[in-house]
């Protein structure tokens, strides 16, 4: 919903707005194309290829300014800046998950993406720290710009046929949303629902998205004896509605730039549990407020005893999402965002 808001702004304010993609065309093209935008999916084979179309379409559209996300496209376009009169602003999502994981070709990545770029674009301040302490990135070619959001869009998703919580009896229902990779650390989760399982407390835990540790799991959940209480659903188009179908989303992931599933769970009026120090989710998630946070240090015996306490009494869950709705929209919210895209077109933060 952040490139959907961000074209519908720039759109509004009078600018023209390409989508360039390279992979095929879809709901995301479809969605642009209604505000405005003029869409084009052009498949690449390579970097070569990959800076040649883009020089190329930049050069034949008269583009003033190009904002690429994802570490390879940022690459592309650090790369080709030199050959078109664009402004290139690449916008970095991650933080220290490259370094956690020890990816050498991904820590590559980023250096040569911070060599060739004269302004990176950052999701949190999080993201800065890790720049500027661990990978020697100067502080004034770093721009901190929140993901904003205009939150009218996800009013306009179908409520229709999203079923409510279940509570009929006593299960407590839970989501969890995020690619099945070491550092979203799953298995914290299915080791307390396993524990919770094994004190009789009804877990109903469904778990979206896919990846490599997808398998492991899979056999961890078949092993404890846990396929009556968490299902896995792989990766769905419309999360928001299976949000809404749980008491609150668990979110145990280490290392994150801005999470937008947990901001999807406030606007849904659910709160959250996530772990503290990662990504921005100090800045809006207030703990045993509008959500929980965990520690990174005793994870899975916090999570069991805040899930227990939960299962024993849901009467502030309600309140809780609410709260976290009002945090999420005073702080990534369209309007009151000093730093946008429009606002680095206009020069007047950027």
């Amino acid at each position: 919903m952040f490139i959907v808001t961000a074209i519908d702004d720039l759109i509004k304010r009078g600018h023209l707005v390409y989508l360039l993609t390279t992979t095929p065309a879809g709901a995301l093209h479809e969605f642009a194309e209604k505000l405005g935008a003029r869409v084009f999916a052009i498949p690449c084979n390579g970097i070569y290829d990959h800076c040649r179309r883009l020089i190329a379409f930049c050069r034949k559209h008269k583009i003033d300014f190009v904002f690429p996300h994802l570490q390879y496209l940022n690459l592309v376009a650090g790369l080709s800046r030199f050959f078109f009169n664009a402004s290139v602003f690449p916008m970095r999502h991650h933080s220290d998950d490259v370094y956690l994981s020890g990816n050498k070709n991904a820590m590559r990545l980023d250096r040569l993406v911070n060599i060739f770029s004269k302004k990176i674009l950052v999701v949190s301040n999080r993201c800065k720290t890790q720049m500027v302490q661990h990978e020697n990135v100067p502080e004034k070619k770093i721009v901190v710009m929140p993901l904003y959001y205009n939150f009218d869009f996800y009013s306009r998703i179908s409520e229709e046929n999203t079923p409510s919580p279940v509570n009929n009896h006593q299960a407590l229902n839970l989501v969890s949303i995020g690619r099945m990779v070491e550092n979203k650390n799953h298995i914290v989760l299915l080791n307390a629902v396993k524990k919770l399982a094994s004190e009789g407390l009804e877990i109903k835990l469904n778990l979206l998205d896919t990846g490599p540790l997808e398998a492991e799991l899979k056999k961890l959940v078949a092993d404890s004896d846990l396929d009556d209480h968490v299902c896995f659903l792989g990766r769905q188009a419309d999360v928001v509605k299976h949000i809404r179908a749980a008491d609150m989303l668990v979110h145990t992931s280490i290392s994150e730039g801005s999470s937008q599933v947990v901001k999807e769970a406030g606007i849904c009026n659910r709160p959250v549990i996530a772990v503290s120090g990662v990504g921005d989710f100090d800045e809006f998630v207030i703990d045993k407020q509008n959500g929980f946070l965990l520690s990174k240090y005793h994870m899975e015996q916090e999570l069991v005893e805040i899930l227990k306490n939960i299962y024993a009494d849901r009467s502030q869950l309600a309140t809780m999402g609410v709260e976290l709705n009002k945090a999420v929209r005073k702080k990534f919210e369209l309007t009151p965002a000093t730093m946008t895209y429009a606002s680095i077109i206009d020069g007047t933060t950027c």
